[in-house]
C-alpha cells in the first residue's frame, strides 16, 4: 500500500522557499509508481529498480537533469516542481491521469484483420507491442482472423503516485553546460566535459573527453546541445567544442640481450 507524505507545513514565523523558474537548471531524483497497483514505472534510484525487478544493465541511475520549463517530464510532475519543489526537500504527490499520459480513448481501440497485420510483416500475437499506421499499440486479442489492438498509451487512464526529490540547483554556466552534455553522452561523467567561459561570458570552450570519442551520435550530440545553450543559457553566443588526440607514451624498447657467440 503507498501512504501520500504531505507537504510540510508553513510554520508561523517562518518563510517557504522561492518556487523556482523557468529554465533553472535542477538535479531531480524520483520514483513514479502506478497508484492502482503500486507498479514501478520508473526510478533513478538503482537499488529500488532491482527491488522491484526493473533493473536495468545498461543505465546510469542518478539524479537526472531537469530544466524548469523544458517540458521533457509528464506535465504534472514538472509542474509540482516548479511550484512547490525545494531543495533537499523529499515530496510525494499524485497525478492524475490528465496531467500524466492522458485518459484513455475508446477510439484508440481498433479492430484489424490478421490478414492486413500480416501484409505489414506483422505477426499478431496478443500481448504484442506493434507499430502501425504511424502508431504503437498492444494487441489484446486475436480471435477468427480479427486483430484487436489498444493504440492508448499504456499509462492512460492511471494515476501516478511520484516521490522525488531536488538534490540541487545548478548556477554555474560551466556546470550547467556539462550536464547537458553528459545528459546525452553518458559514457563520460559531467566533470569529466572540461568547460572553460570565456570572452566575458559570451563564449563557452569544451573539451570533449576520450571516452565519447567514439560515440555513433557524437556530432549530433554537440549540435544539440549547442542549441539548448543558447536557449537555457542566455549570455553565450558561441561555443567551440575540442577533442584532444594526445599520443601516448611507448614503453621504450627493450635491449639486446642476446650477443652473438663463436
Amino acid at each position: 500500500m503507498l501512504f501520500l507524505t504531505p507537504s510540510p507545513p508553513v510554520l508561523p514565523g517562518t518563510v517557504r522557499a522561492m518556487p523556482f523558474s523557468k529554465n533553472d537548471f535542477l538535479l531531480v531524483e524520483y520514483t513514479i509508481k502506478v497508484k492502482e497497483t503500486g507498479e514501478l514505472v520508473d526510478t533513478t534510484n538503482a537499488e529500488i529498480a532491482k527491488k522491484e525487478g526493473k533493473f536495468e544493465a545498461d543505465r546510469v541511475y542518478e539524479p537526472i537533469l531537469v530544466i524548469v520549463g523544458e517540458g521533457r517530464l509528464i506535465k504534472g510532475f514538472e509542474e509540482d516542481i516548479e511550484k512547490n519543489g525545494e531543495v533537499g526537500v523529499e515530496r510525494t504527490v499524485e497525478i492524475p491521469p490528465e496531467k500524466a499520459y492522458g485518459k484513455r480513448d475508446p477510439r484508440k481501440v481498433r479492430t484489424i484483420s490478421a490478414r492486413e497485420l500480416l501484409r505489414a510483416g506483422i505477426t499478431p500475437e496478443v500481448g504484442k507491442v506493434i507499430e502501425y499506421g504511424n502508431s504503437v499499440g498492444v494487441i489484446k486479442s486475436v480471435s477468427g482472423g480479427r486483430v484487436l489492438v489498444d493504440f492508448n498509451h499504456p499509462l492512460a487512464g492511471r494515476t501516478l503516485v511520484v516521490t522525488y526529490k531536488v538534490v540541487r540547483k545548478l548556477e554555474e554556466p560551466a556546470e550547467k553546460i556539462q550536464y547537458l552534455l553528459h545528459r546525452r553522452l553518458k559514457r563520460a561523467p559531467p566533470e569529466k566535459f572540461r568547460v572553460e567561459i570565456r570572452d566575458g561570458d559570451r563564449t563557452a570552450v569544451v573539451e570533449i573527453p576520450r571516452e565519447v570519442f567514439l560515440e555513433r551520435d557524437l556530432q549530433i550530440a554537440k549540435a544539440i546541445v549547442a542549441e539548448e545553450v543558447y536557449r537555457y543559457i542566455g549570455s553565450i553566443d558561441t561555443i567551440v567544442y575540442q577533442e584532444r588526440y594526445q599520443r601516448r607514451r611507448e614503453e621504450k624498447p627493450r635491449e639486446a640481450k642476446e650477443e652473438k657467440q663463436g
